[in-house]
């Protein structure tokens, strides 16, 4: 498949899930504005599925920059892939004195994944709104020792991803929740998101039975790619079961000047 296409479909996917996730369903020149003030960063507050004309670029910088420093965000930023339009925006954005961090993206290659032979593992995917058992367990991994707002942010996450259709799976080893994954599936890619082992369980086999469930269920649901993006530690993992770099995302950002009694100071 031509890589545009492939990053259009992966980009759409978890741009819709992280715009949900926020608190923006702005759409301004049919892009995704991810909105999550409790984490102000580039990736969780950007503009994405950028698809523009030549002559909007300008509006689109210009209105990005107002709708951030509006809400009191410190950076604008974009989320730039094979498929953005127009191809040459990261250059242009860097020319105005942004600067990126790229993220890998991984689809599986259609590899047939490895049977788990390990006594006592299963993995069940939750019915819709029985979250808590998974939440236990993403919990443990993901927000160790959080509290308030941060953790409150995490669950909300949860919440709404099952509302959306999302497919939560918890391993169990035995009658111990060991691990957990979620599936979310937009048109033909299916997305692999929160894949985790709680530590004393790792390398028994947990994240590749985990895999294997949510790539089963993305193809019976008729998804023809399944996507992620990886962390350090479980690149290798994803490797050995198939999944292979297609692109790497570059999110481009830039400090917003602050506005003090009106009046703007770099």
């Amino acid at each position: 498949m031509e890589l545009a296409r492939l990053a259009d479909l992966w980009e759409e996917n978890q741009e819709h899930l992280k715009q949900h996730l926020g608190e923006s369903a702005c759409e301004q020149f049919d892009a995704r504005w991810v909105l999550m003030p409790s984490a102000p960063y580039p990736r969780f507050n950007h503009v994405g599925c950028i698809r523009v004309a030549e002559g909007q670029v300008d509006d689109l910088l210009a209105a990005a920059r107002a709708f951030f420093q509006a809400q009191g965000l410190p950076q604008v930023a974009f989320l730039t892939t094979p498929a953005t339009q127009p191809p040459d925006l990261p250059q242009r954005l860097m020319q105005q004195g942004f600067w990126g961090e790229t993220v890998p993206v991984m689809i599986w290659d259609g590899t047939p994944l490895p049977a788990v032979d390990r006594p006592g593992l299963r993995v069940v995917r939750m019915l819709p709104g029985e979250i808590e058992l998974f939440w236990s367990v993403m919990r443990q991994v993901f927000f160790p020792g959080a509290v308030g707002d941060y953790l409150a942010a995490g669950r909300r996450g949860v919440e709404v991803a099952d509302a959306l259709g999302a497919h939560n799976y918890v391993a169990f080893l035995g009658d111990r929740p060991v691990g957990c994954g979620t599936l979310y599936r937009r048109g033909r890619m299916g997305g692999i998101y929160n894949l985790c082992t709680l530590p004393a369980y790792q390398r028994l086999g947990v994240a590749t039975a985990l895999v294997r469930a949510c790539v089963e269920d993305a193809l019976a649901a008729g998804c023809e790619y399944v996507g992620l993006t990886p962390t350090a530690m479980g690149r290798r993992l994803y490797q050995r079961l198939g999944f292979r770099d297609a692109y790497q995302e570059l999110y481009l950002s830039q400090r917003l000047p602050r506005l003090v009694g009106g009046v703007r100071r770099g």
